[in-house]
């Protein structure tokens, strides 16, 4: 029988709810995928996933192999999506995730899915034959294939393209999950760079050239005293003035290049170099969203400026935090 994205999830857990033993050979796990199979107990269950491709959450596999009468393999050339039992079987393109689907929760919104359910017995034991040539052909998961998955995993889960059709940046429009596990940073000061620090950068820049620039006073993006900075992420830049002036100058992203410098006092000081970016993810971001990302964070200033360190007026918080303070009713 035919199945489509509607039917699909109760497919699947119509298979785990009714079989004795469940196999399933999954490639890819996502988020939520393990509360399908949590309500599964005392049988038998056998997966094989694909863990060192990066697509799979290591965590759903974790919570997995704890849930007693769980075994878990992995097959790094495993990209089927067959669970089968006993009496029924289903073979589609859909990996899983709290909703059966591919990538992680509100991101499934929009993908289309299809697969075969049968109940035909010659066809379930060709499939639990070749589950068992698969299982195997599987290894062990360890600690470390845990460890260095969840690596693989966060680096694609940032890198991942966006679903929506938005193709500007909207602090109001763009959806929540498309920032989940993403590098985007609200960078909020008040202070201009000092001379100690503008010098540090031209002295930089002139061992580079060898000669003073046309126009000295036109400097990059540079943001001082703040090493700790998170590098390989987009940095939206927000200052603002004593009377809560707000001017964001766009989007930037650290070069790796940071220059070390003494002030005047002899303590050390440290400039951050970065370049500036045309988009936020595959949102673009250019002068007329510099504007309007100001318009929809001055009304809610307030309570984000309470999350500014008073000392140093500047912080950084991740973008997904600003969605939330925005979107509080």
């Amino acid at each position: 029988m035919f199945i489509s994205s509607f039917e699909y999830l109760q497919a699947v857990k119509s298979i785990v709810s009714e079989e004795n033993e469940v196999r399933a050979a999954v490639a890819f796990w996502g988020n939520g995928a393990d509360s399908i199979f949590t309500n599964k107990k005392n049988k038998k269950v056998k997966i094989i996933c694909n863990l060192a491709s990066g697509a799979t959450n290591p965590v759903v596999i974790q919570n997995l192999s704890l849930l007693s009468g769980y075994e878990l393999r992995q097959h790094d050339r495993l990209h089927a999506k067959v669970i089968v039992g006993d009496k029924k079987a289903i073979v589609g393109s859909a990996n899983c995730s709290s909703n059966g689907l591919n990538f992680e929760g509100d991101e499934l919104t929009g993908w289309e899915e299809a697969g075969i359910l049968t109940e035909d017995e010659l066809q379930i034991s060709n499939i639990n034959k070749w589950f068992d040539d698969m299982w195997e052909e599987s290894s062990y998961i360890s600690l470390v294939d845990i460890e260095d998955a969840m690596q693989k995993w966060n680096k694609k889960r940032a890198m991942r393209s966006t679903s929506s059709s938005i193709k500007k940046f909207s602090l109001s429009k763009i959806p929540r999950a498309e920032l989940l596990d993403r590098p985007v940073y609200l960078v909020v000061y008040r202070e201009e760079l000092s001379y100690e620090a503008r010098e540090a950068y031209h002295k930089y820049d002139k061992s580079f050239t060898e000669q003073e620039r046309k126009y000295p006073n036109k400097l990059p993006p540079l943001y001082e005293g703040w090493p700790e900075l998170p590098e390989d992420a987009y940095l939206i830049d927000l200052k603002y003035g004593p009377r809560d002036g707000l001017y964001c100058s766009g989007v930037y992203m650290r070069v790796g290049n940071d220059i070390e410098f003494n002030y005047s006092d002899g303590q050390a000081g440290h400039l951050a170099i970065c370049c500036k970016k045309n988009s936020v993810m595959d949102y673009e971001f250019k002068n007329s969203e510099n504007k309007l990302f100001v318009e929809e964070i001055r009304t809610h200033w307030g309570k984000i400026k309470k999350l500014v360190t008073e000392k140093s007026g500047a912080k950084c918080i991740s973008l997904l935090d600003i969605i939330d303070i925005c979107r509080k009713k």
